[in-house]
């Protein structure tokens, strides 16, 4: 059986992946058995994490998801206040941290556990931040060159076809409601 915080992050998860996809969040409370505050809660903290994107993406066109704040992400407010104390600014600074391998990791710090370590794993997560497997094929690619050109599959799909050539003339389009 799961903690109440651990709950508490998995309806988060859940919602923001129902939210994604255009369930109200009237419907979000029902399907997953939410109260009135849980679900109060639910919204102001994905509210706050769409409006740091929204912020962030209109200011600078070639921001990513890196660029996001740790102040205005959907960790619990303790978390956020110590991770900024400490100097991460961005959620791509904490990854670049957690990807140090000489790093010993968040459990080491003052007032960070096993859990709030995980919270933030799963916050880099969701936004594809942690190293994982793409990273592995990156690593690849960048040693061999070659296999980041290959199409899927490992293999060729034979001889590539020209288009045929055109006359040069367009073809007419018939009026709308002509058919």
């Amino acid at each position: 059986m799961l903690s109440q915080a651990e709950q508490a992050i998995l309806n988060l998860e859940q919602a923001r992946d129902l939210r994604a996809s255009g369930t109200p969040y009237r419907q979000i409370g029902r399907q997953l058995g939410l109260t009135s505050g849980q679900l109060g809660h639910i919204r102001r903290t994905l509210k706050r994490e769409k409006g740091s994107r929204t912020r962030l993406f209109s200011a600078n066109r070639q921001a990513t998801d890196r660029d996001l704040p740790v102040s205005q992400s959907a960790l619990p407010s303790g978390l956020r206040q110590r991770l900024t104390a400490s100097g991460y600014r961005t959620l791509g600074d904490l990854a670049d941290r957690l990807a140090d391998p000489d790093f010993p990791g968040l459990e080491t710090m003052p007032g960070i556990g096993p859990h709030r370590a995980r919270l933030v794993n799963r916050l880099l997560d969701h936004f594809g931040l942690l190293p994982g497997p793409d990273d592995l094929q990156a690593a690849i690619e960048h040693i061999f060159p070659e296999f980041g050109d290959a199409p899927p599959g490992g293999q060729g799909s034979g001889p590539v076809k020209k288009p045929a050539p055109s006359s040069g003339r367009r073809r007419a389009r018939p009026a709308i409601g002509t058919r």
